[in-house]
């Protein structure tokens, strides 16, 4: 699994705690796939930490000062598919990272912990801290595995903050870590990572959040930790903060680990050390108990008058409404700054850029334009990628793409894939999937013919007919098919013919599109809630390495997008090519390309999604155009799912057990706006609204689809 290892550090005070740290990481069993170090609102710390640590993204917290504002900026800014959270006072062990991806083994886990072992300034334990053998009861307060905590691997409520991971879903599901608590500078606050975890089995109750004694770090005691002064704010601020959890996620959720720590921990504890007072043995671990345990209860009273209420930050795509420029960048040769062309009316917020070294992609990201500028200097460390293979035998590629309502743009995909470079052979096919006469468009047929393309009429009405018709008359061994609205950069045919080289038994591949502009609010909407731009790292699909997903395989978005899919012949004929029911031009608008992908991960085959083949799609313009388009989107749906059991009875029950989580899913992905943006919010709203009504609308789609389908093959010539 890709990891990303976050450490947030504040203050030049520990700096040799950062440098052991980054240099224990660096030294892991399994490598990290990039490691990112916030700084905390300190620009002499980041200057320094940029100036010597390579191979380390050095950031800046872009949120509110704090342990958490600096967590969320890095979750932002992070690649893995794992996030793994160290302090910046703790060494983890060699095969720490390990230990920790090694809990993700059962699909259920979004969250996996490990333990904090403390190391105390002079080597041994302070007398301040009672313990009977062991973790001792108030570890807590310095930030270490304390007694009560499993001794072996177990499900837990909440993490040890100093030393947790989550997958990439877990944030998606629950939002980010709320900028009220948290650490800030030496102020003990904390329980954001309990607030967090809790958020994350209320939204997913299946979830599992797993505690890995294994996974060790080593987490350094300062001598200004052992102090009564201390103890007492340290209680008080974790009093505060659990009240605080309590108003956010309930008390029963928020108190039930500490209800049972202070029903049988607290009292053993106690008994011990006051036995230990009868002996004259000393009495500070019993004052302690008292100190801190009081502290936390007033602090939690203090916390039950406040009427201060946590907010929470979903974990979206970080599109703003409003125009958004659309750049390229290239690694190698990368300006500090980006100049933004001034717009005819109103200004661009911000830019949405792709990051390549040379064809291969290396990021996506959304930065603010300032001024008519964006800076670029956050690119200027980039996760390397693996160089692309150049010594394979490029095959014949026969490229379909049926056009109906936007034939001008069908010839502009055209000169794209023309223009795309790639040195093999390339067969155009334009299927023509609405002719003013039976004869077909004498001005498309000139444009094709004259860029050296095959020109096709199918005046059956459906986008499924017409690709399965250039797929007929094609002849390579690999068809790509591209809707009328996408054009391919260069390097795409590469790319893909790359992965099918290399993997004989790979049954399709599919791209990342980008949109070709972010100009109206349509067509941001549409980029907020379906874009295709859901990942940089290649994903291989199947039913191994997809095991953690609990929709597969109906998780849509998984797939990468079906209007620019490129699969191997052999394959598409044995699935009998796209079903002439479903898909844009029948009454059952969409899709087509989802059942195809069902229909190969039942027969076991495979998928690959590959960022390396970029492609523009040109978005919907118009409001009332979109609208209709997610109303398609959630008719298709519907349709397919009735299909895929027409087809296949016994499986109504998978898609049963997995309907309610699908809906989940689907109601989670509507992004948050800025307060300001109302009119956008309500829009967003309106969209997600079509696409569930469409839902409703889709067994009599699919009951006309059929019925035309029926017509079409009764007055087809034989």
């Amino acid at each position: 699994m890709n990891t990303t290892v976050v450490i947030c550090a504040y203050t030049q005070r520990r700096w040799d705690d950062v440098t052991a740290a980054l240099a224990a990481v660096e030294a892991q069993t399994v490598p990290a796939g990039e490691v990112i170090l916030v700084i905390d609102h300190n620009p002499e710390l980041q200057q320094r930490a940029a100036a010597e640590f390579t191979g380390v993204l050095v950031v800046a917290n872009s949120g509110r000062r704090g342990l958490s504002g600096a967590r969320n900026t890095a979750i932002e800014l992070a690649k893995g598919d794992v996030l793994v959270f160290l302090d910046d006072d703790a060494v983890p062990e060699r095969d720490w990272l390990e230990e920790l991806l090694a809990g993700y083994e059962d699909p259920r886990v979004l969250a996996v912990g490990g333990a904090a072992r403390p190391a105390w300034p002079d080597g041994e334990r302070s007398p301040l801290l009672p313990a009977g053998g062991g973790d001792g009861e108030l570890d807590w307060v310095v930030g270490c595995t304390y007694t009560g905590q499993p001794r072996t691997e177990e499900p837990v409520r909440n993490l040890m903050g100093c030393n947790m991971s989550f997958r990439r879903e877990a944030f998606q599901l629950a939002g980010l870590f709320t900028e009220d608590l948290g650490r800030v500078g030496r102020t003990p606050l904390g329980c954001e990572e309990t607030e967090l975890c809790i958020r994350l089995r209320q939204a997913s109750p299946g979830a599992l959040i797993l505690f890995r004694p294994s996974a060790v770090v080593r987490h350094r005691v300062t001598p200004d930790r052992l102090t009564w002064g201390y103890l007492r704010r340290r209680g008080w601020g974790e009093g505060i903060s659990k009240a605080l959890v309590s108003r956010s996620v309930g008390a029963d959720a928020a108190l039930s680990t500490e209800r049972d720590y202070l029903r049988r921990i607290i009292p053993a504890a106690m008994l011990r050390e006051f036995a230990k007072l009868v002996r004259g043995k000393g009495f500070s671990g019993l004052l302690a108990l008292f100190v801190v345990v009081g502290a936390t209860a007033a602090g939690y009273l203090r916390g039950k008058l406040s009427r201060h209420r946590l907010r929470i930050r979903v974990s979206t795509p970080k599109l703003v409404h409003g125009p958004i420029h659309v750049a390229t960048v290239d690694i190698r040769d990368l300006p500090a700054r980006l100049t933004v062309p001034p717009r005819a009316v109103g200004h661009y917020r911000a830019a949405q850029v792709l990051v390549r070294d040379g064809e291969r992609t290396l990021d996506v990201m959304l930065l603010p334009v300032r001024h008519g500028v964006v800076q670029l200097d956050v690119l200027a460390a980039g996760t390397p990628v693996v160089a692309r293979e150049t010594g394979f035998e490029r095959p014949l590629i026969s490229v379909v793409i049926p056009t109906a309502h936007r034939k001008a743009q069908a010839v502009e995909s055209v000169r794209a894939a023309l223009a795309a470079g790639y040195p093999g052979e390339l067969e155009i096919l334009v299927v023509d999937n609405f002719p003013p006469q039976e004869a077909g468009d004498d001005w498309l047929r000139g444009e094709v013919e004259r860029l050296g393309a095959r020109y096709l009429v199918e005046p059956r009405k459906g986008v499924s007919v017409a690709r399965n018709t250039g797929a007929v008359a094609s002849t390579g061994d690999f068809i790509a098919f591209l809707d009328e609205n996408i054009s391919v950069e260069p390097g795409w045919f590469d790319a893909v013919a790359e992965e099918f080289v290399t993997d004989p038994d790979l049954g399709c591949v599919t791209a990342m599109v980008l949109p070709a502009s972010l100009e109206t609010d349509a067509e941001v909407l549409f980029e907020r809630l379906k874009g295709y731009s859901h990942t940089v790292h290649r994903q291989r699909l199947d039913r191994e390495t997809v095991r953690e997903d609990p929709l597969y395989p109906l998780s849509m978005a998984r797939y990468g997008p079906g209007s620019c899919t490129t699969w191997r012949r052999t394959t598409f004929e044995s699935l009998r090519g796209f079903d002439p029911l479903l898909g844009a031009g029948t009454p059952s608008m969409a899709g087509e390309d989802l059942d195809l992908f069902v229909r190969l991960a039942r027969a076991g085959g495979t998928v690959v999604y590959t960022p390396h083949a970029v492609a523009r799609h040109t978005h919907r313009a118009d409001w009332l155009e979109l609208r209709e388009q997610m109303r398609g989107y959630g008719v298709g749906l519907a349709a397919m799912l009735l299909l895929s059991i027409a087809r296949r009875p016994i499986g109504v029950f998978s898609i049963l057990r997995h309907f309610p989580r699908g809906l989940a899913r689907l109601a989670a992905r509507t992004p948050e706006l800025p307060l300001s943006d109302r009119a956008a919010r309500s829009r967003l709203r309106q969209l997600r609204r079509d696409e569930r009504y469409g839902l409703l609308g889709g067994p009599l789609a699919l009951a006309k689809a059929w019925k035309r389908h029926r017509v079409d093959a009764r007055s087809r010539p034989r």
